[in-house]
C-alpha cells in the first residue's frame, strides 16, 4: 500500500512543472501591435466602439508596447464584442486576443497567441466597460512580458 500511495503522491509533481507557461513572447517581439474590432452590440450597447483604437494605444503605450495602424503590425489585438438589452440592461460578453502570425505546413497563418474574456449583465452601456476589459488584458498579461 506505502508503493501506491507514494506513486500518487509523486505524481502531481511532474505535471505541475508541465503546466507552468513558457513562452517565447516580449514586449519587442510582438511589436507593433495593431488593433481590430467587431461590434455586435446592439441596441445601443456599445456607442463609442469608434473609440477602441485610442483605447489600445493607449493601453499598450502605457505598457511600452508599441501600436501602429499600418501594416506593419506583427500582432494584432482583437476586440469582440457581442450584446444585447434586455430587461433595462446590456448583457453579452467580449472577447480580447492577440493574434499572430505563424507558418504551418509552409503557409502563413494567423493564431490567437492570448486571449481573455468576460462576461457582463445589466450594464446601460459597455463605454465605461470596454476601457477596463483592454486595460485590464494589457496590463496583467501582455504588460508582464519582458522588454526583449
Amino acid at each position: 500500500m506505502k508503493r501506491i500511495f507514494m506513486a500518487a503522491v509523486c505524481l502531481p509533481l511532474p505535471l505541475l512543472a508541465q503546466n507552468e507557461e513558457v513562452h517565447p513572447y516580449t514586449k519587442a517581439n510582438i511589436s507593433p501591435v495593431g488593433f481590430s474590432y467587431e461590434d455586435a452590440a446592439e441596441d445601443g450597447c456599445w456607442t463609442n466602439a469608434g473609440e477602441a483604437a485610442g483605447i489600445a494605444r493607449a493601453a499598450l503605450e502605457k505598457q511600452g508596447i508599441a501600436f501602429t495602424d499600418g501594416d506593419d503590425a506583427k500582432t494584432v489585438l482583437h476586440l469582440f464584442i457581442d450584446a444585447e438589452r434586455s430587461g433595462g440592461g446590456c448583457y453579452g460578453n467580449s472577447r480580447l486576443d492577440l493574434r499572430g502570425e505563424v507558418e504551418w505546413e509552409g503557409q502563413p497563418i494567423m493564431v490567437v497567441l492570448r486571449e481573455s474574456g468576460a462576461n457582463f449583465i445589466g450594464q446601460a452601456n459597455l463605454d465605461g466597460v470596454v476601457p477596463l476589459l483592454v486595460d485590464h488584458m494589457v496590463g496583467t498579461d501582455l504588460g508582464a512580458f519582458p522588454d526583449e
